[in-house]
């Protein structure tokens, strides 16, 4: 009897146990996922500025890397007046979910293009959600698909994303689509 009384007693304690802790862990997770959600929502609502044509928040790129593609955004601006941004999401900024959106944000809010001709592009990479974005001004998308963009993504960008070759890969994509708004843009 006395041995049923231990065992019944260890067998509550470690039910009891069990639940505090799980109890705890839900709070703990609950209350990590709030802060996480604040600190997106802050993030969504006030934008940090851009800072070139290059923004590497989940830091994928070297300095050098951050310079060389900068440079190039900026020359292509500079001879076909398209502006063409890159920006690089950490999860602290978006959900998974919101990428996209977000993405439009940045654009809009940043001002990607020229006023009246809507003719900025911005490239939202995220190397954690493990997607790319590409947000055409309206001025864009009237020589530029959204099947064309689709294609450069899956054809210059991906295969070197694939093999964690970001920069290689940015490069392949950012070449292959203003070769393409350069020749069409007028």
């Amino acid at each position: 009897m006395t041995t049923f009384k231990y065992l019944s007693f260890f067998l509550l304690w470690t039910a009891t146990s069990t639940a505090l802790c799980q109890n705890h862990s839900y709070k703990t997770n609950a209350k990590n996922n709030h802060v996480r959600s604040l600190t997106r929502q802050h993030i969504h609502d006030s934008l940090p500025k851009p800072s070139g044509y290059l923004n590497d928040f989940e830091y994928l790129f070297t300095e050098s890397e951050r310079t060389t593609i900068d440079s190039l955004l900026l020359d292509f601006a500079n001879r076909t007046s398209i502006q063409v941004a890159v920006v690089t999401i950490a999860t602290s900024m978006t959900t998974n979910d919101s990428l996209d959106a977000f993405t439009l944000k940045i654009a809009n809010s940043w001002g990607v293009g020229q006023k009246g001709k809507n003719n900025g592009v911005l490239v939202g990479i995220s190397r954690a959600y493990r997607k790319i974005r590409i947000q055409n001004g309206y001025g864009i998308e009237k020589i530029l698909t959204d099947l064309e963009t689709k294609e450069i993504i899956e054809t210059d960008f991906i295969p070197s994303f694939r093999d964690a070759e970001y920069f290689h890969g940015t490069l392949i994509g950012l070449k292959s689509l203003m070769t393409i708004l350069e020749e069409r843009y007028k």
